[in-house]
């Protein structure tokens, strides 16, 4: 035990009289080691933990989704008289329930709070086992009357007061009482949500009572249904979809509507709430792990290839050992003691940066990560890295000597310490870095994709510019006027043109281009409608946009062919179209050829259009947000435009902010049933949408580059220890006349077969591992040879410099220095 003792002491002086070996292990291990229990932390949570708000046991989500496009299917249970239907059908059997989410302003005591409503059938809440904390449950009669708030919104706002009979909160214009409080909703995920906050209201409508109006037709993205159960009586996709052409035949009147719905594709989905809730992340989460995990064995790899140069240089001590009756397994366990504070200081620091990282994640993932807040370092967590640190401690021991017999150490004493001592072999060296430069080829290759795929998303080109353009839009908080609006707004004269005008002529007073559009070109509130083809019926889509005098020229909207339309224009059946819907619309003529001719966009006679230009196609969103492939078409008219608010464009000059304060200013006594002022800048949108996106483009970056310069480092250390192994030879030769540029080919000869095989296989191991990969992610980019090859172009350039570098280092010295040092 002395000599166990004595040799974990020694370990502990290495670590200071001894930092080129010792900095690096504690560093490049301690981060790695930090970002595989960051990884295992997020799996541990996601795939083993209950969820802590709900009760997920016999919890379903179920859904209709209609396929619209590849990429877009919307939900057909996104109106809760859909449900109804099916729970009437199915009886007491299960229990079901809807929610759709928004982001809104309250009024609360005179503060305005921006909080996550949820719009869902009475009894969802207890349906999904949230506590209820205070006042009445959701079950009962007079439900659509009040509101209901979450517990942080009740704590923060109220600082948890029991009686909450006497106090109003104010939504779109309308007061409403609080009935209760439940508790915060964190285990659900919906497209409707750019940032789900704690603070929350719920308004609940009857069930039942939807059955008593007809079906809408309306379909929007983000509601989500589930029921509580037995799995047996659960209906199967085959039923679902059954029901959705019984229902549409039976409860859809319209036939348009009706021949719109029958033709898409629809396809039934049964899944635990969990797993719904949970999504592509699971997979996510083994990629993360595969990619960390090869990340620390790429380090442990260029440490093991530092400690087999660094006990090789000691290969005379452990001569004297082995001659003095000391064995192999006796000399590893040395060597495992007196490498133990070093790898004892690195498991601390991995779970110090761990624990870092953890806390770093909600701004790193945001809400594209589940469960994000409850992500924490448990003791498995510590036993995990012990056990790993430990591992890798034993396998640096077995390893150092693997080559060391008792023969070669006795010709080493014997030796004068030059040339290469026999147990130098690097074969072992050599072949540990052929597997890190294919684990580098695989992650550079996976990330480069990703890269290419991001950059693509979030700097797409989406048909317009960006100026330092606002949204200001006011809520109809009156639905009776609202419809009213709609029905009369496309007469000229009408009282929604001149609330419009009106609004338009008080922005104007900003200081900015005022547009009377509807929304900015960058939009998620994206308006569709279907018109049978006149020539072979079947429903084509497009999407109303709102013109107005400058809209091409403000946001850079390029004019293809044919003119602008004009204030001439206002009171005829003039339109504009974008290129790809003149491409199908002109069939084999050449697309140019629709100016001037008439589209038929519905079955009556005013649905006749006479196009009048072609413009560039746009994207409402960047980054795959929204993925809408119907082609605009531009009305001077917005009559066949669904407006729920009344809203304008004003574009500001270069760097001046439009402040909400100031258009609330303006707007003052235009109409009391107008309210809920919203100011909306364009370039925030656009950062706001993209932000995930280029998150991900920014870490995936990240750990591109930490793979390659781990790949550098460990080619560049097997090379300078080649090269210093070799000093006396190197020496020798430039004494007798070599040229150090010919001794440079030399070592690269040496090197040069270990990187073709490590890359050769590299590339063949990333192509597989991708292609399996895709199999998991539907959303997962297609591969990419020239990125492929461009990027392993770099790696090789980057592997010749780091084996070319170090053993010119040794290269350029005075041989005769070198060898009255040696």
């Amino acid at each position: 035990m002395r000599l166990y003792s004595k040799a974990f002491q020694q370990g502990i002086a290495r670590i200071f009289n001894l930092p080129r070996l010792s900095l690096p292990l504690i560093t490049t291990l301690g981060l790695t080691l930090a970002a595989v229990l960051t990884v295992i932390a997020v799996a541990n949570t996601l795939l083993y933990q209950p969820l802590a708000d709900i009760d997920e046991n016999d919890l379903y989500r179920i859904e209709l989704n209609l396929a619209f496009n590849e990429d877009l299917t919307v939900p057909f249970f996104s109106e809760p008289r859909r449900i109804a239907a099916i729970k009437k059908l199915y009886g007491d059997d299960l229990a079901w329930g809807n929610i759709a989410s928004d982001t809104v302003p309250i009024e609360l005591g005179g503060n305005e709070v921006q909080v996550t409503r949820f719009n869902a059938t009475a009894g969802s809440p207890e349906l999904l086992g949230l506590s209820l904390l205070n006042g009445q449950g959701s079950d009962i009669d007079n439900v659509e009357d009040g509101i209901w708030i979450s517990k942080a919104l009740w704590q923060s706002m109220f600082g948890g007061a029991e009686d909450l009979s006497q106090q109003i909160l104010r939504l779109d214009g309308t007061e409403y009482p609080i009935f209760g409080v439940f508790d915060n909703l964190t285990s659900l995920n919906s497209v409707n949500l750019s940032e789900q906050s704690s603070e929350q209201i719920w308004q609940f409508q009857n069930l039942q009572a939807t059955l008593e109006s007809p079906d809408a037709v309306v379909l929007n993205l983000g509601p989500i249904t589930f029921v509580r159960g037995d799995k047996s009586a659960l209906p199967t996709p085959e039923d679902l979809e059954s029901w959705f052409v019984d229902y549409v035949n039976a409860e859809i009147s319209n036939d348009r509507a009706r021949d719109f719905l029958l033709s898409k594709a629809v396809t039934g989905e049964v899944v635990s709430y969990r797993d719904s809730f949970i999504g592509d992340s699971r997979q996510l989460v083994f990629v993360l792990m595969f990619a960390m995990f090869s990340l620390l064995v790429m380090a442990s790899l260029n440490l093991l290839n530092m400690f087999i140069a660094h006990y090789q240089s000691r290969n005379k001590e452990f001569a004297i050992q082995m001659c003095m009756g000391s064995t192999l397994g006796r000399l590893r366990g040395l060597i495992f003691t007196e490498n133990l504070p070093m790898f004892l200081l690195a498991t601390t620091l991995g779970l110090i940066a761990a624990g870092w990282l953890i806390q770093s994640l909600p701004t790193l993932a945001g809400d594209n990560l589940p469960l994000v807040e409850q992500i924490s370092l448990s003791t498995s967590s510590v036993l995990i890295a012990l056990a790993l640190i430990g591992m890798i401690n034993f396998i640096f021991a077995m390893v150092a000597l693997i080559y060391v017999d008792k023969t070669a150490l006795t010709d080493s004493l014997n030796s004068s310490g030059k040339g290469t001592p026999a147990q130098q072999n690097q074969l072992v060296s050599k072949a540990l870095m052929i597997v890190q430069l294919t684990l580098a080829c695989v992650l550079l290759t996976g990330a480069s994709i990703s890269v290419k795929d991001s950059f693509n998303s979030a700097y797409a080109n989406l048909g317009y510019s960006m100026p330092n353009a606002f949204e200001v839009s006011m809520a109809i908080g009156d639905e009776t006027w609202q419809t009213s609006l709609a029905e009369y707004e496309q007469y000229r004269g009408s009282e929604w043109q001149q609330l419009r005008a009106n609004l338009v002529e008080r922005l104007s007073n900003l200081g900015g281009d005022v547009i009377d559009i509807n929304a900015l070109p960058l939009s998620g509130n994206v308006s569709m409608s279907a018109f049978p083809d006149p020539d072979t019926g079947d429903s084509v889509m497009i999407r109303p946009q709102m013109w107005a005098e400058g809209l091409l020229a403000k946001f850079d909207i390029e004019l293809l062919a044919g003119r602008d339309l004009n204030e001439t224009d206002i009171d005829l059946p003039h339109v504009l179209i974008s290129r790809s819907f003149a491409i199908d619309r002109a069939g084999n003529e050449p697309w140019q050829a629709m100016i001037g001719k008439e589209l038929k966009m519905g079955t009556d006679t005013e649905d006749i259009f006479k196009v009048v230009g072609i413009v560039e196609d746009t994207i409402p969103l960047p980054g795959g947000t929204l993925n809408i492939d119907a082609p605009e078409v531009y009305y001077s008219n917005p009559s066949r435009i669904v407006l729920n608010r009344l809203s304008a464009v004003v574009i500001m000059p270069d760097a001046q902010e439009l402040q909400r304060e100031e258009v609330e200013q303006l707007l003052v006594g235009m109409d009391s049933r107008l309210s809920d002022v919203q100011v909306d800048s364009m370039q925030q949108r656009w950062n706001t949408v993209t932000a995930a996106t280029r998150l991900n483009m920014y870490v995936v970056m990240g750990l591109a580059a930490l793979t390659l310069a781990l790949a550098a480092i460990g080619v560049s250390g097997l090379s300078q220890m080649t090269a210093s192994q070799k000093r006396y030879e190197l020496a020798v030769c430039m004494a007798t006349g070599a040229k150090q540029s010919r001794l440079l080919r030399l070592l690269l000869q040496d090197s040069i077969w270990m990187l073709a095989f490590g890359l050769g296989l590299g590339v063949l191991a990333a192509v597989t591992s991708y292609q399996y990969l895709l199999t998991f992610f539907n959303s997962a980019p297609a591969f990419d040879w020239m990125v492929t090859s461009l990027i392993n172009l770099a790696l090789a350039i980057v592997m010749i410099l780091s084996v070319a570098l170090p053993g010119w280092l040794v290269i350029r010295k005075d041989p005769m220095r070198v060898l009255r040092e040696l």
